[in-house]
Parts: C-alpha cells; structure tokens; sequence
C-alpha cells in the first residue's frame, strides 16, 4: 500500500513525540465505498462556473484512519499552514498520477 509523507513547517511535540513529518498511507476500497466516506472534495456546478467544494469532516475522517506516524492523536495542534499541506495529500491520494512523457532519449 503506498504512503505519502507530508513535511511540516515546524517541528511539533505531542504524547511525548517530537515530529516534523506526518506519514500517510493510502486509503482503501473499504474505507471510500464500504465505510461510505467518499471524495474529500467534489466539483459542484455554479452559474458563474464549476467551483470545487472540500469537505473537511470527510479529510478528518480518513485522517483518524490514514496517519501511520505519528499517529492521529498527535495531529490536533498542527498550525493552519501545516493542517492544509494534510488536506491537500489526503486530497492527492484521489487524484490520478500523470507520467511525464518519455524523451526518445530515456
């Protein structure tokens, strides 16, 4: 299963753990459709144009699921900078990797 680590903008001490990086792992089929948490973001529709809507209750529940280290007990007196950074790789896992195409050369 694959794992991101987010690096924060500080160091962070909580439970008696010092941190500086958050590791997460990938969700699960189980956890997306059997537990029914679903997409952390959706683009809804808007008479001025699609507008993207987060749902933070949605990225804190895969976060009590998904925090390998240091665990989600530790994450509460993240900074509002470092908290995004979390949304956004949580966000990540549901966004399709794009390979840079291959020079004739590689």
């Amino acid at each position: 299963m694959a794992e991101t680590t987010v690096k924060l903008s500080k160091s962070y001490t909580a439970h008696e753990k010092t941190f500086d990086a958050v590791t997460l792992r990938e969700p699960t089929f189980s956890e997306i459709f059997r537990d029914g948490l679903g997409r952390p973001s959706d683009w809804q529709p808007t008479q001025h144009g699609p507008m993207l809507v987060k749902y933070p209750e949605v990225v804190d529940a895969y976060l009590r699921r998904i925090c390998v280290s240091p665990g989600y007990e530790s994450i509460g007196a993240l900074n509002a900078i470092d908290s995004l950074k979390l949304e956004e790789a949580v966000a990540d896992f549901f966004r399709e990797k794009t390979e840079s195409p291959k020079s004739p050369t590689d």
